[in-house]
């Protein structure tokens, strides 16, 4: 996994291959340029920013064995391994790693006589080629990772995860007993709860029997006795039993070992677009014996978790080559990076985490935890945070020490400076005033003792072969989601790429399953996205856009996991008020109902004054000309309502007659019927009072 810059080194920029011939000095290489077969000086500055490089044609890749570098990524994220498999790494290890020291005189001997237990569960003999392959693999890829078995199958456990979850519970519940009982009896007292869960449960949901291998096997990989010795030795006596007796350690060379450790920053930062304060926190890593910063980390919770450690971890093992481009007001250099051997962190609680002892191992680096109240085995990391706050107290929006330094003064509203302001000042702090400025404590500049250091014990710093290897093991976060067209959708911003592309449309030919699992740290410019076809990972970059630009996001800066969820919040919140709050969507919406009501009314308005010019139409014709003889279709004996008869006959038929002459002379015209009618003043009203309804008389 890490390659030492050395005679012999090969590695590729674009399409010319290079190998190192010669170490000039501490930062000049003599390199030969096997494309076109001549010699050149390059400086380690240069390597540097050519291994961040982000152009696929300018990056420098290490030699490798051929293997697509993507899939191979895929190997170092430990969550894809077994217990099973975790197990097999480390026992392979623990056979090889005497070898690995020289302290192995006769290997034949050893080999022969290795204890039967202590082999990995699917081998039952030790043989010599298999003893000297497992070293070769291990000296080829520097790392545990690569002693894992090839899979043969798909492996998974025979129990389900509910089924894990009882007894994961089932067994907490037993080490917080002071009471001793043995496994078996456990596993009776299993048993007997499997049944009484079953009796509550649908014969398709019923728990399985298991057997008392499987519970031994499960036990011994969950149990933790550091539990009920804290009720039978005391606090005290169970961290030494599972800790070990620690004293002070003194560091002889840079990076044997490294501290660790967190605190709240005296110091209130605020959104400038929101208004919104915060108080950060920041880790921070020192080297033990020169005093060196090798890397920090703010987040935004009350405490660190597992994956900021990781994220931590990997600044550590970085080159701060960022550091002329994205902060030129910053003065001196840092040269601070680098593999730790061990790194020492407190017991707290947040720091205790099998996750971080689990990604240290696989890696080889020790992990010391400082006995309770023992803060003095790691002065130089508490003097380090202390001086940083110090430093902090000297301007606007400082908190001071503690609340009765601080009095009245109203730290949120004195904040003035943003996240971007913040990493600026912190890496002023690091570089300018600790590792370029004389430290009484280790007599002399940390940054001199540095390279003083690694010169004198001859440390050879290594960088991993590739940068996606580490990021992917120390990510801090893994989620599934969705892929579509846009990318991976992730806090409300999407992810995308060309090859992520691909994946989409082979998922959507071949038919695959469109949730995919993805990772990512700390930073989220961009993330990490499984492909199941190959069993590789592959990068996505954040799209940028202007939600992103009217925020003033920069992304060559770092961009917070916690500011990119701050932004979908705040996105969340502004639209639920303004849809709530906004008098003029309501308005809006009022009107939008209105114009559809009016235009209802107005259409049927108009619709009835067509029908009723028709009706008149055809009305004044068919009096004129007259209608269809309708006699056929007339009942025998039908109800029809008649005019009083002897109101009619009270009717003069002179006057009739009179009417229907002058009617009939005037209307030349069937439409001046009405006209006439008016002209002649003929009192319609009279003839109406006069009209009745009766029965038609047989």
């Amino acid at each position: 996994m890490f390659i030492e810059l050395g005679y012999g080194t090969r590695y590729r920029i674009g399409e010319q291959e290079y190998e190192i011939r010669k170490l000039k000095n501490d930062y000049d290489y003599e390199v030969y340029n096997m494309t076109y077969d001549m010699t050149e000086l390059v400086s380690f500055e240069q390597l540097s920013i050519a291994y961040h490089e982000l152009d696929e044609t300018k990056r420098l890749r290490f030699q490798s064995d051929g293997t697509d570098h993507l899939k191979e990524a895929a190997r170092w994220d430990l969550e894809l391994y077994t217990s099973e498999e975790k197990e097999e790494m480390s026992r392979k290890f623990a056979i090889i790693e005497p070898f690995l020291l020289g302290s192995i005189k006769d290997v034949k001997d050893y080999v022969t006589n290795y204890p039967q237990e202590l082999l990995p569960h699917r081998l039952t003999k030790l043989q010599i080629s298999t003893f000297y392959r497992w070293i070769q693999k291990y000296k080829r890829h520097g790392n545990k990772i690569c002693l894992v078995s090839k899979r043969s199958g798909p492996q998974k456990r025979r129990i389900n995860n509910e089924e894990l979850e009882l007894l994961r519970t089932f067994i907490f519940n037993s080490d917080k007993m002071a009471e001793k009982k043995t496994i078996r009896d456990k596993w009776i007292f299993y048993q007997d709860e499997i049944k009484n869960n079953n009796l509550f449960r649908e014969e398709k949901d019923r728990f399985t029997e298991m057997k008392e291998s499987t519970f031994r096997r499960a036990f011994k990989e969950i149990h933790d006795p550091y539990i009920r010795d804290m009720q039978i030795k005391g606090l005290a006596q169970a961290n030494l039993h599972k800790n070990g007796v620690r004293g002070a350690l003194i560091a002889e060379r840079p990076l044997q070992y490294v501290e660790l450790d967190w605190t709240p920053l005296d110091y209130i930062i605020v959104d400038f677009h929101t208004g919104e304060t915060f108080r950060p926190v920041v880790m921070y890593a020192a080297d033990k014996c020169t005093d060196m910063p090798l890397g920090h980390l703010i987040i935004f919770r009350e405490q660190p978790n597992a994956g900021d450690w990781k994220q931590l971890l990997l600044q550590i093992m970085s080159p701060k080559v960022y550091l002329r481009e994205l902060y030129p007001r910053v003065k001196g250099v840092w040269s601070g990076y680098g593999k730790p051997e061990n790194i020492i962190m407190d017991n707290a609680a947040v720091n205790d985490c099998a996750e971080v002892a689990e990604i240290c191992g696989a890696i080889n680096i020790g992990l010391i935890y400082n006995e309770k109240a023992s803060g003095h085995q790691k002065g130089t990391i508490e003097n380090a945070l202390g001086k940083i706050n110090r430093i902090f107290h000297a301007y606007p929006g400082t908190t001071f020490s503690n609340n009765a330094e601080r009095g009245q003064y109203n730290s949120a509203k004195k904040a003035c400076v943003n996240i971007n302001g913040l990493h600026e000042m912190i890496h002023i702090v690091l570089v300018d005033l600790v590792a370029n400025k004389y430290n009484r404590g280790v007599g002399g500049i940390p940054e001199d003792l540095w390279h003083e250091g690694l010169k004198a014990a001859k440390v050879q710093r290594q960088l991993p072969q590739n940068r996606e290897y580490i990021e992917l093991l120390f990510a801090s976060e893994s989620d599934n989601r969705t892929l579509g067209p846009k990318g991976i959708e992730l806090k409300g911003q999407f992810y995308f790429s060309e090859m992520v592309n691909e994946l989409r449309l082979r998922i959507k030919n071949e038919g695959g399953n469109r949730r995919v699992r993805i990772r990512y740290g700390i930073d989220v410019r961009h993330i990490y996205i499984y492909d199941e076809f190959e069993k590789r990972y592959l990068k996505a970059d954040l799209k940028q856009t202007s939600r992103l630009i009217r925020y003033q996001v920069d992304l060559r800066y770092p961009f917070h996991l916690e500011h990119l969820s701050e932004l979908c919040n705040k996105n969340n919140r502004d639209d639920y008020a303004h849809i709530h709050n906004q008098e003029n969507v309501v308005h809006a919406l009022k009107v939008l109902e209105e114009i559809t009501h009016e235009g209802k009314k107005e259409y049927s308005k108009i619709r009835r004054s067509q029908r009723k010019e028709e009706n008149t139409q055809t009305s004044a014709v068919s009096a004129v000309y007259g209608v269809d003889n309708k006699a056929s279709s007339v009942p025998e004996d039908p109800n029809i309502i008649l005019i009083n008869t002897e109101v009619t006959e009270s009717i003069s038929e002179i006057e009739i007659s009179n009417f229907d002459v002058e009617l009939g002379d005037k209307a030349e015209d069937p439409f001046e019927i009405s006209e006439i009618i008016a002209s002649e003043s003929v009192d319609l009203h009279q003839i109406n009072s006069n009209w009745g309804i009766g029965r038609k008389s047989k």
